[in-house]
């Protein structure tokens, strides 16, 4: 009886052995889904990021060629300034029409 008994207990302990290897590899696959999906999503945040960075340099090279513009080449802002601030030399005279009929 006792070689039954051994062989029990011996079945026994694999068997809770087994039982809390799958409980661990539950455990920590469920760790390492979690830190995949927080890494995919700082990923996605990342990208996100740099897409909006990119689109600030571009905005900034943009600008930064209209002041140069505006400095460098008289003509240029002589335009702008009467597009948009409507003055005009001393000697002219501005007619201003409103766009309703």
């Amino acid at each position: 009886m006792s070689k039954n008994s051994a062989q029990r207990k011996e079945r026994a302990l694999v068997l809770m052995l087994m039982g809390m290897l799958c409980v661990l590899v539950v455990f920590f696959g469920g760790l390492v889904m979690k830190t995949h999906r927080e890494y995919m999503n700082f990923k996605a945040r990342e990208n996100r990021i740099e897409a909006k960075l990119i689109q600030a340099r571009k905005e900034f090279e943009q600008k930064e060629s209209y002041m140069a513009r505006l400095i460098e080449d008289p003509e240029f802002l002589e335009r702008v300034v009467r597009e948009r601030l409507g003055y005009a030399r001393p000697d002219e005279l501005l007619f201003r029409f409103s766009d309703e009929p």
